[in-house]
Parts: structure tokens; sequence; C-alpha cells
């Protein structure tokens, strides 16, 4: 599976294929949020999406390809990437303020850029944040590491964040090739697109993907995102009632073992995503959203409204590079789909 560069290389392989889509809405820069449809007529439906941080790309290039490999009766919807203007990248994200795409070839290039023509809101240690036009910018990530409402914030709150992918050999995410887009809620809280699922507020990103959600009601969702490391793992949702409970688990007994039979390496024993995370086999882990606080992300919406629910960690540094990275996605989400086949045969 190719690695795609830009959003627009998306969209010209849509064309080319000639796969149904549709557009659900357009993020702030006009770039269109496309749902492709694949499968057959069959419900429940099966929803799977990828690319909300746009440094995860393999799980976009699995979205792709699955595309082309899915063989299944039910109803299959996809949105390759909930954040096509942080796919296109940092100086991308910096032309929507500047006019024009800046040469970036280092985080220092990124801070002169900030301090010459934006308002610094903060800087401390590394971090310079500024706000430019319409949007705020930083050298790295902040997600966590402010309060709610912070006073610095005031301009952004609302508002956007970009800042750089940072990872050096890395596929499809060298640096500034990604903006990670976070996002600032009306009362100061610092988030990102895969939130706000629950909230009265919401960007437009997440409310076109709640909004198909609602219109096709997912039996089953599959999140395709990435981590920092080198294994695999995904998190699972306990369920409204005893039966969808039980295709959870059966469905998370399979994906663990097909990953495992296929050689692809497992988080390490003793690795944990977080407090809010129960601990089951290795590489599984059951996501607790009411314990973590911060609203539903897609999975843990997708489990409070419609049925089981999925997120699928591939680690960026896994030996086989990339193109490991994207048939790991690929092999979890096929194997979910089989054990779902299973259920509604």
């Amino acid at each position: 599976m190719q690695i795609f560069d830009q959003y627009s290389d998306i969209l010209q392989r849509i064309e080319q294929k000639g796969y149904p889509s549709r557009v659900l809405g357009h993020t702030p820069d006009g770039s269109p949020l496309v749902c492709l449809r694949t499968g057959g007529e069959k419900t429940p439906a099966i929803f799977i999406s990828a690319g909300s941080h746009s440094t995860e790309q393999a799980g976009v290039g699995a979205a792709m390809g699955l595309l082309d490999t899915l063989d299944t009766e039910h109803q299959v919807y996809i949105i390759p990437t909930r954040d096509p203007m942080g796919m296109n990248g940092y100086a991308y994200a910096l032309s929507l303020s500047l006019g024009e795409e800046p040469e970036l070839n280092s985080i220092e290039d990124v801070e002169k850029i900030l301090r010459t023509h934006g308002e610094l809101l903060y800087e401390e240690d590394e971090i310079v944040v500024a706000i430019i036009g319409e949007y705020g910018y930083s050298t790295e990530g902040i997600f966590g590491k402010f309060e709610t409402g912070v006073d610095f914030l005031k301009p952004l709150f609302g508002r956007r964040i970009f800042f750089p992918s940072r990872a050096e050999g890395i596929e499809g995410t060298a640096l500034c090739q990604r903006a990670y887009t976070l996002i600032v809620s009306p009362e100061g809280e610092i988030l990102h697109i895969n939130r706000f699922h629950d909230t009265a507020w919401s960007p437009v990103e997440p409310r076109c993907t709640r909004n198909l959600m609602a219109e096709i009601q997912p039996g089953l969702t599959l999140d395709l995102h990435e981590y920092g490391e080198d294994g695999f793992w995904f998190s699972a949702r306990h369920q409204r009632n005893e039966n969808d409970e039980m295709w959870e688990k059966r469905m998370a007994d399979a994906i663990i073992r097909a990953v495992a039979d296929s050689g692809a390496k497992l988080a390490p024993e003793g690795y944990s995503p977080g407090s809010f995370f129960e601990i089951g086999e290795r590489g599984v882990f059951w996501l607790i959203a009411q314990e973590r606080g911060e609203g539903l992300n897609l999975a843990d919406y997708g489990a409070h409204q419609y049925g089981p629910s999925f997120t699928i960690e591939t680690g960026m540094t896994m030996q086989g590079g990339y193109q490991e990275r994207v048939q790991t996605s690929m092999l979890a989400a096929q194997t979910a789909i089989s054990v779902f086949e299973e259920r509604w045969c």
C-alpha cells in the first residue's frame, strides 16, 4: 500500500478507482470530509475510520487497502482520514495563515516563523505557542499539559492549534510532514479531533462522524490508530448488554490470536496505555471512558450508542516498517469483521 503524501492523493485515488463516495461536510479550509462505501447491502453496517491523528498514517493506508480487500455482504462505510487539514502537513497548516507554505527543515525553523509572524501566547522550555490569523500553532504537543481555561489560551478558545510531526525515521510521518490538530473547547480544554462525540459543541470532523453513525447505526465500529512504539495492541469496550459483551470478547480474542499468529510483535508484558484501562491478555486492553474524563472518543461513542467497537493501535516503529504496520492493521480489522459476520449469519 502506498503512502499518501497529501489528502489530494486520496481524493485522486478515489476518483481513479471509482469508489462510491459521499461528502459529509467540509473542514475550515474547504477540504471535503469523504466517506466511502463498499461491501453489500446487509445490515447492521460496519464503520471504519482512520487518520483522526494525522501522524498515524498506517491506519489511513489500511483503511484504503480494505476498500480493495474486504469481502462481506454487510454494508461498509469508511472514512479514510478524519483530519484532511493535518494530513497535508505543518507547512500547509501555516500557509492557512501566512498565505504560502514556508520551507521547514527543523523545529528551529518552526519556532522562528512563530516568533516572526505570530503573537506569542506562551513560551517555556522548548514549547512556543502563537496565534497567527485564525489558528494557533505550537512547536510541540500540548495535549494534557495545561489546566482547562488557562489564561494564555483564551484567544484560542473554540479554535485549533497545530503542532508538527517530530519523529525521524517513521515512514509516512517525517519531521513536519504532518500537522497534529488540537482543538481548544469553548471552555478552554485542549483536546483533539478524536473527542467531542458526546458534546453539544463540536468541531466539524466529529460532528460529521456522529451524524453518519446516527444514520447507518453501525453494528461494528473500528478506528485505526498508531502509537509510538514497536508492538501491537488494541482497546475494546464493555458493552450495554450481555450479548454485545459476549461478541466483543469473541472479536477481541480472535484479533489478538490472528495478529500473534502473523508474527507481528505484541505490546510487551506489563505495558499499559494508561490508568483508565483494564488489562486483559497481552495486547488487549479495555478502555473505561468514564475514568479518563475527557469525553467519548469514536470507539467509546460507538460502544455507548451502537455496539461492539475497537481502537486498533499498531506500532510506528514496527520492524517491517510502513507495510507491516498497514498489513497488521488490516488483519485486525478483517478478523473482527469475520467474527462479526458469524454473529449475523
